[in-house]
């Protein structure tokens, strides 16, 4: 077992720079759920904003529209000057202007002239008020056309306004809706499996590949079918470390929310898959490296380039189609859809537990494929140096 002991002491010079990674890895993940693992509901919030509204009419309709948007945005006392209504819209005083013209019923409730508004530049927070109007206008001409009054339909409108409904989101996955914040942990995982893993392998296997290395162990009485083996083996050995401390870090950080979670596991198993990929692609790229200098190069691009493109730093739902048509070519994609299949469903029916095993099934694929290759070409460059 001389090569597995001289890969385990390889790795023993690296040791520092494997808890420099899982330092980064931990930080990156407990940050990130901080900041996007809050309660998702913040984002459905209503927003209000300063606007102004210019009343020329002074009508029930006029009354009532203002008293609307009232509901909703705050509505600021400003003077019907031009330039003072500028100045205020340059410093963001308000964001939006409501002009309500003379005659309003008859032009804009009964005619066909829209309502002047002006909105800061650029903003996109105005259509939410042009939605809000449009809401009042239409419901209030619902109501005449139907034999109110006008005092009487903007009642009813304004009645309808208050009151709020109840909202119930449907409990999924068993942590009220949101994502846990494990499932952040595990979603990083790749970049810091695959860059432990080609940091310290290929550091590694550049010491094996040194020619006068190379020499001895042929003069040896280790074949290369041994060889192979043992180098496996120190793989495997440091492949399943890493693993158990990755997998170690989201019970110490979030302790009985990960425990009992219903799919952890799914979370064990498709992290498990995931290592025996990283495993794989640092095997095929400490193969062929032959100087410290290319390790970085090389890995920074690979765990890099398929977090991004992948869902590990952006998630999927932002990424843009043609992005993630290349992703489907990296198995990495198929781990992150496996991740987000678990994090969103405490229970999983027939057809989720199918893709499921089917996501797995794929990265084996990909960690055989790269297997596959990477010893076919060792072979053949052996057989071209020999």
């Amino acid at each position: 077992m001389t090569v597995f002991k001289g890969f385990l002491l390889i790795t023993k010079r690296n040791i520092n720079m494997v808890f420099l990674y899982i330092a980064i890895f931990l930080t990156i993940s407990v940050m990130t759920q901080k900041m996007l693992g809050q309660e998702n509901i913040v984002s459905f919030k209503l927003q209000s904003l300063d606007i102004a509204v210019i009343d020329r009419d002074g009508g029930t309709l006029a009354k009532g529209l203002t008293d609307y948007l009232a509901l909703y945005h705050n509505i600021k006392d400003i003077p019907d000057d031009k330039s003072i209504l500028q100045d205020r819209l340059f410093y963001r005083d308000i964001y939006y202007i409501v002009t309500i013209p003379e005659n309003f019923e008859e032009k804009c409730l009964r005619g066909t002239e829209t309502l002047p508004v002006t909105k800061v530049p650029g903003s996109t927070s105005g259509y939410y008020v042009d939605q809000q109007i449009n809401t009042f206008l239409n419901g209030v001409s619902v109501m005449t056309k139907g034999g109110y009054s006008l005092d009487d339909a903007v009642k009813k409108v304004m009645e309808n306004a208050e009151n709020t409904p109840d909202v119930t989101l449907i409990d999924k996955n068993g942590h009220g809706g949101d994502m846990p914040g494990h499932a952040f942990m595990f979603q990083y995982m790749p970049y810091i499996l695959i860059s432990i893993l080609c940091y310290t392998l290929g550091y590694i296997m550049i010491e094996f590949n040194d020619p006068d290395v190379k020499r001895r162990m042929r003069c040896s009485a280790i074949s290369d079918r041994a060889l192979n083996l043992q180098l496996f083996l120190g793989y495997a050995v440091i492949g399943l470390a890493l693993w158990v401390i990755c997998t170690v870090m989201p019970m110490i950080v979030y302790g009985r929310d990960f425990l009992t979670d219903t799919q952890l596991p799914y979370y064990l198993l498709n992290s498990f898959v995931l290592a025996t990929v990283a495993l794989a692609i640092s095997f095929f790229v400490g193969s062929f490296l032959k100087s410290a200098e290319l390790i970085s190069a090389v890995v920074n691009v690979l765990s890099l380039g398929m977090s991004f493109t992948c869902g590990v730093f952006v998630s999927m739902d932002v990424l843009g189609k043609g992005v993630l048509t290349v992703a489907r070519f990296l198995p990495v994609y198929w781990y992150e859809i496996s991740n987000n299949l678990i994090a969103e469903n405490s229970v999983f029916s027939h057809a989720q537990a199918v893709r499921f095993w089917q996501n797995l099934g794929i990265q084996l694929l990909f960690a055989a494929a790269l297997l596959g290759t990477a010893l076919l070409l060792r072979k053949n460059r052996a057989q071209t140096e020999g």
